[in-house]
């Protein structure tokens, strides 16, 4: 394996355990405050590292995206999978809400096949199967009362995945430092007028956790780009299941959350049907790129990859 699918995996790591902190932080942080507040507050210093990465990717002209209606419409999906999910760690444990939040790639599969007319031939059918039963187990509906927590985190889901869909459709038009501007600013001025509405004045301390769970969240998905430049798609993918490890650690340590058999068998049946999906991805991928164009022998490139 080369220095430089390393240094990918390493960047990949890195970035899904500062999603993790982040997440710890923002639970914490939403037992006094509002989701509105969080995320504004976490968008704010959030944008601090993506202007960093903007100014080396060529300046203040990176965040200006070649399709500025497409850019906009990711990042109100992706606001809107942010806000459901935050406001699920009110009452969900970390690794309870990631479990449904790790459908996103599972819906997207059926999301792609349906909207861009993407082939999905049978396999991938089946292992997105396996992984909404995975979810099923793990949540155990008619064994145990869902929350609003629950559906918020689905919600989530489905919204990721909706934005997932418009990054295949964007593709490379769009500069990763544009379409991480456009997530920050567009969850900052959504979440501003409820943030001022139900207003709570921090301590210094709460000030510090929130943002440092913007920074880490910034950073994460910048790290997350430059993984993604550095190793394929299809091998940086995987390790977004290491985010779930990082969970259960933080909601064991900070919250005392501690996940059953139940919980356990269904985490590894859906990292099994993820992890079979990204295969499907790769095998699919390869198989494009070595078809004939119209018998001119020319070849089509492999289907653009995006981060979260």
């Amino acid at each position: 394996m080369s220095p430089a699918i390393l240094r990918g995996i390493g960047f990949a790591l890195a970035s899904y355990a500062g999603f993790a902190a982040a997440d710890a932080a923002i639970k914490l942080a939403s037992q006094r405050f509002s989701v509105f507040q969080i995320a504004a507050t976490v968008a704010l210093f959030a944008l601090l590292p993506v202007l960093a990465f903007a100014q080396r990717e060529g300046g203040m002209r990176a965040l200006l995206p070649a399709r500025p209606q497409a850019v906009l419409l990711r990042a109100v999906l992706t606001a809107t999978c942010g806000l459901a999910v935050w406001e699920s760690f009110r009452t969900l444990p970390l690794a309870e809400a990631y479990a449904l939040l790790f459908t996103t790639p599972l819906i997207a599969t059926a999301m792609s096949a349906l909207v861009l007319g993407e082939e999905v031939g049978w396999r991938r059918w089946t292992a997105t199967g396996l992984g909404f039963l995975a979810v099923v187990i793990m949540v155990r509906p008619g064994f145990r009362e869902l929350a609003l927590a629950h559906v918020l985190a689905f919600l989530g889901a489905l919204s990721g995945a909706a934005s997932m869909v418009v990054l295949r459709w964007i593709g490379s038009t769009a500069t990763a430092a544009s379409i991480l501007f456009a997530l920050f600013a567009t969850i900052f001025l959504v979440a501003l007028p409820g943030a001022v509405a139900q207003f709570h004045m921090p301590t210094a301390q709460e000030l510090l956790l929130q943002a440092t769970a913007g920074l880490l969240t910034g950073l994460a998905q910048a790290g997350l780009v430059v993984a993604m430049r550095r190793a394929p798609a299809v091998v940086v993918a995987p390790f977004q299941y290491s985010q779930m490890l990082w969970g259960i650690v933080f909601g064991m340590w900070l919250f005392g959350h501690l996940p059953d058999l139940g919980q356990m068998a269904g985490f590894l049946l859906l990292v099994a049907s993820g992890l079979y999906t990204v295969r499907r991805e790769w095998i699919r991928s390869r198989q494009l790129s070595f078809r004939p164009l119209r018998g001119e022998g020319a070849a089509l490139p492999a289907p653009a990859a995006g981060n979260r």
